[in-house]
């Protein structure tokens, strides 16, 4: 029996055996099927550069394919010792780090002059990859130095490949480390040059040097299935961008078969360290290196090759790496042009407005070509302004609707609109493509309805004419035929479908429609005068009927965007969660409704929240036991709510107070925060309108409303927490701006006539307690920490005026007494 199958190995197309007689010879154990005795080990010899040669004419295994790479068979000595060394990397017995480092640099001094015949062996490639995992950055570039020289062959092998992919992603942690300055040196790394041995080159060299190996065989290599997508990750190095196989979800870095051996197997116990930042610190020369490759694909290739790749199912994926990968830079917008210019038959140099025809032609075969209309999504989303206007004036003007119903161009489509660049593109989109809706609902083409909605959303244009289009395209035109909008669009159903289907069929769940809620959510973000259609649809639905959707994948979601929408009414939220008093038990131990459960507890007020953390209690036993209840009863601080009702109460109305006082500050805070994330991810984000109406940046002062009380306007606060939390450059100016809130918020104490000195002392300490806490907190949460000493100092105010009133009318009525 065949080593791998006595293994129970299957590793997709590496683990992959021609079914063989029972008289040919297996695979590198030659292993005699008939009376299952091992065969003589073949004599071999060293050829000048110390690799194994084969000296003996004998007839290959079947499957064996003499393009490949080969370095020689290794001996049975050498495969029975890396099968233990698996086995000890699958079930580690070491009890120290110090232990771990001993074996991993036994087994490279007993594999030393043999890695390339294990990167190319079957079996002996998986226990490499694992071992390659836990070996120090010095033991990797040894490792990666030995292959030096040999790296278009092995990046072609059918398993050295998966070796050179791992050492490549284990490299880039490294590299990133030397950036930084952590890199762990060798030992005896510093020695000088001396005689045979020489000064171990850096991860950041080995790597140029193997880029500079791979350049001139690089338009073979990534049309190669194997080496394809060895060059993807090494892109994703030269980028800076983080490889995380984990969420590999479009299959860019492994093939499915691959990725389905590594998270079953190769990859079970030993993990990959990944970080939360989607970037990482590289040198100027790995960017420098990406242009050199970029050219060397656009510019030194033919236009017949380059769209002969732009169509090849397995070199287009790293066409549109080049393109997603370019920095965001000017250099990169130029790189990516460039590339562009060069796919599409030079659109971008030509500046003559007469038609090509050859481009025209092939435009319209990458539009409907199901590998080259990949590439034309990316091309829109990556294209510059100028660019994607051309394209769209040039291809897809006047051409919506008929290139809507094509089975492959309809996605292109949906690229264009949600890549829209200007508020003037969309309106046209939307004047051109609206009328369609019903036909594309007709025929199944719902991506396009909701690729539109989602651009009307992100561009905040053109909300109207969506709304009223989506309600024409499901035959809701009256008031009374709009109540059914909500059930309509879940299932993609129109009108007179709805009232022609069976009971059964409108209380099955199975019948809503992914695509149906994702438009739905994408309503509710919209202003509140558009997202009514919506809201009143769902509120005119029988209570028990919109209580099953809580429990359904796609029913929960539709029920929590309509909860979470910062534009729904607040009465209507309340009017939502007194329909589900009761209830909450239920919806807590359900795996889809403790989402609902956490986005009520939300936008519940305090009273609310009592009814709620009560019907908790009564169900505590079964919550507890239940393993998303459990969650549900420490989120609601359950245990608080039982022992200590009043200091709960307390808790949560000062939380509602601090969100009332603080709710514009907070809002444009968070929004800060996620847009420097997004400036950080590479991410452009459209400005929004109203920060210079809030004064946020340009020190304008923002005015508070009027108190409906006194009748007074409060002081204007300069907000500098935008600028502190978006540009590090500017704290300074972001700290005199919390000094100008500190002033508003906090005066000094003034000591009454009767105090004493301790109660003097006292306060100060206080206060600098307080001020001590100040500087250790982060920096967002200055504004919540002086707003909670205003409030502290407000109400030590009001109990003594209150006490001074007290006293004052005591004296009163003893003076009226004593008259």
């Amino acid at each position: 029996m065949p080593r791998d199958k006595r293994e129970g190995r299957t590793r997709g197309k590496r683990g992959k055996k021609e079914k063989t007689n029972k008289e040919e010879v297996y695979d590198e154990g030659f292993e005699n099927a008939e009376n299952n005795e091992p065969m003589q080990p073949m004599v071999v010899d060293q050829d000048p550069n110390g690799y194994q040669q084969d000296s003996h004419n004998f007839e290959r295994p079947r499957g064996y394919d003499p393009s490949q790479a080969f370095f020689g068979f290794l001996d049975a000595d050498v495969q029975q010792y890396f099968k233990s060394v698996e086995q000890t990397l699958d079930d580690p017995p070491f009890e120290t780090t110090q232990d771990q480092q001993l074996f991993v640099a036994n087994v490279y001094t007993e594999v030393q002059d043999k890695e390339l015949v294990l990167a190319t062996d079957h079996t002996c490639s998986l226990v490499l990859e694992k071992l390659l995992k836990i070996s120090s950055d010095f033991e990797l570039r040894v490792f990666m130095d030995r292959l030096t020289g040999r790296y278009a062959e092995l990046f072609t092998h059918r398993f050295a490949s998966h070796v050179c992919q791992t050492l490549l992603t284990l490299g880039a942690d490294s590299a990133e480390r030397e950036a930084r300055g952590e890199s762990v040196p060798g030992p005896d790394e510093g020695a000088k040059e001396s005689g045979d041995v020489g000064v171990l080159l850096s991860m950041e060299e080995l790597v140029l040097s193997l880029c500079k190996e791979l350049k001139p065989q690089l338009c073979s290599l990534i049309s190669d299935p194997f080496a394809s997508h060895v060059i993807r990750v090494l892109l994703y190095l030269l980028a800076g961008k983080r490889i995380d196989e984990d969420s590999d979800v479009k299959g860019q870095l492994r093939s499915k078969k691959s990725q389905k051996y590594r998270n079953t197997n190769n990859n079970k116990d030993i993990k990959l360290s990944t970080k939360a930042s989607p970037t990482r610190v590289v040198p100027k020369s790995f960017t420098d290196m990406l242009h050199e490759l970029t050219r060397e694909l656009t510019e030194g290739l033919s236009e017949t090759v380059i769209r002969t790749l732009a169509v090849h199912r397995v070199a287009n994926p790293v066409l549109q790496l080049l393109l997603e990968l370019q920095p965001e830079t000017e250099d990169g917008q130029n790189a990516r042009d460039m590339i562009i210019d060069r796919i599409l038959w030079g659109i971008v140099s030509d500046e003559s407005t007469q038609s090509n025809h050859d481009r025209d032609s092939w435009f319209e075969t990458l539009l409907r070509d199901q590998v080259g209309s990949h590439l034309l999504e990316v091309i829109l989303k990556t294209a510059s302004p100028s660019v994607y206007n051309k394209i769209f004036v040039t291809y897809f003007r006047n051409r919506l609707v008929k290139l809507c119903h094509h089975p492959v161009a309809n996605f292109v489509v949906q690229q264009l609109f949600v890549n829209a660049r200007t508020t003037v593109q969309l309106e046209l989109m939307v004047e051109e493509a609206v009328p369609g809706f019903a036909d594309y609902l007709k025929f199944g083409k719902v991506g396009v309805i909701r690729s539109l909605v989602d651009a009307c959303c992100n561009m905040k244009s053109c909300e109207k004419q969506i709304v009223s289009g989506l309600a024409d395209a499901f035959g809701t035109h009256s008031p009374t035929e709009r109540k059914d909008f909500i059930n309509c669009v879940i299932r993609m159903w129109t009108y007179q479908q709805w009232i022609h289907a069976t009971d059964e069929e409108k209380g099955s769940l199975k019948k809503f429609h992914m695509q149906g809620a994702l438009i739905i959510q994408t309503l509710m973000k919209l202003p509140e005068e558009h997202n009514t259609i919506v809201v009143s649809s769902f509120l005119a639905q029988p209570q028990a009927i919109t209580y099953r959707w809580i429990f359904d994948p796609t029913g929960s979601r539709v029920y929590e965007s309509i909860l979470s929408s910062p534009n729904a009414n607040l009465k209507i939220k309340k009017k939502i969660l007194r329909n589900l008093e009761d209830k909450y038990h239920e919806i807590s131990m359900d795996k889809f409704g403790s989402h609902l459960m956490d986005q009520c507890w939300k936008v519940a007020d305090i009273d609310m929240k009592a009814k709620i953390a009560q019907d908790l209690v009564n169900h505590e036993y079964d919550l507890s036991k239940n393993f998303f209840g459990k969650y549900i009863l420490r989120n609601c601080n359950i245990d608080h709510f039982k022992r200590k009702r009043e200091e709960w109460e307390e808790r949560e109305k000062g939380i509602e107070r601090k969100k009332d006082m603080f709710k514009d500050i907070l809002g444009d805070t968070s929004m800060a925060s996620t847009k420097a994330a997004q400036t950080a991810a590479g991410v452009n984000i459209p400005a929004n309108p109203n920060l210079g109406d809030l004064g946020f940046g340009d020190g304008v002062t923002q005015e508070t409303k009027t108190s409906s009380k006194g009748g007074k306007k409060k002081k204007s606060i300069n907000d500098h927490s935008k600028s502190l939390l978006i540009d590090a450059d500017t704290a300074e100016d972001a700290q005199e701006g919390m000094d100008d809130i500190d002033k508003v918020f906090k005066k000094k104490k003034k000591f009454a006539s009767g105090n004493t000195k301790e109660e003097a002392n006292d306060d100060a300490e206080d206060n600098e307690r307080a001020t001590e806490k100040r500087k250790k907190a982060p920096k967002d949460l200055l504004n919540v920490l002086d707003a909670i000493d205003a409030t502290n100092k407000s109400k030590s105010k009001k109990k003594k005026r209150s006490k001074d009133g007290d006293d004052e009318k005591k004296s009163k009525k003893k003076r009226k007494f004593e008259a």
